[in-house]
């Protein structure tokens, strides 16, 4: 479903996926923000990963808002690229927290998008859960990663010129617990041509951390 958003810039374009698996009169399993690459790489809302990470979390029943970052297609405000994306995440979780009061707030994203939600869970409190695909360990200075203490999923590729896993390891060498690190072997940063299989992990992250049988 297409809809806008009321944003700190203006409002955002965004589409709201319902779960699946949920009747419409029962809550969701949880709520998830999920955002895109950069938009200076042409990233946006229809970016193929961002979308099958939407995809894998709708499958676990949980209520998705994928939208345009501020300055993206028909997002109003301009493009910032420095932290202030965070608030058009927090803008994206405060509608589905309205919609679906008291239901746990997730957040997902894809590169930047990983990097932005991960900025945001750092002051935001109400983040009980990240998702975090093709994570620029390499590319971005992310200080702070091993502060974090809620459950955070981590998924790249191998051969990620943005930052693996190793690279992660090697600036973080005491990650919390509370992380679990996949690999898609041989993927790149865009995980050409293995986007189904991210989807598919997504999913299978989301089953377990809901206690829930593999849809």
């Amino acid at each position: 479903m297409n809809i806008f958003l009321p944003g700190p810039a203006g409002r955002l374009e965004a589409i709201y996926h319902e779960p699946r698996g949920v009747s419409s009169d029962v809550e969701p399993n949880a709520v998830a923000a999920v955002c895109h690459p950069h938009p200076a790489h042409g990233g946006n809302m229809n970016n193929t990963v961002t979308f099958r990470i939407a995809r894998g979390l709708q499958r676990a029943g949980v209520a998705c808002v994928r939208f345009n970052f501020r300055g993206v297609g028909a997002s109003e405000g301009e493009v910032d690229g420095e932290g202030a994306e965070q608030g058009d995440v927090r803008a994206a979780l405060d509608w589905l927290a309205e919609r679906f009061p008291g239901v746990p707030l997730w957040a997902a994203g894809f590169s930047f998008g990983s990097r932005t939600c991960f900025g945001l869970a750092l002051r935001d409190s109400s983040v009980e859960r990240l998702l975090l695909v093709g994570f620029p360990a390499r590319a971005y200075p992310l200080e702070g990663v091993d502060r974090l203490r809620i459950p955070a999923y981590f998924l790249s590729g191998t051969g990620d010129d943005f930052g693996t896993l190793d690279d992660l390891r090697a600036q973080y060498p005491a990650l919390p617990e509370t992380f679990e690190l996949e690999e898609v072997e041989g993927a790149d940063h865009f995980f050409r041509p293995r986007t189904k299989e991210v989807e598919e992990r997504v999913l299978a992250y989301a089953a377990r951390a809901l206690g829930l049988q593999q849809p």
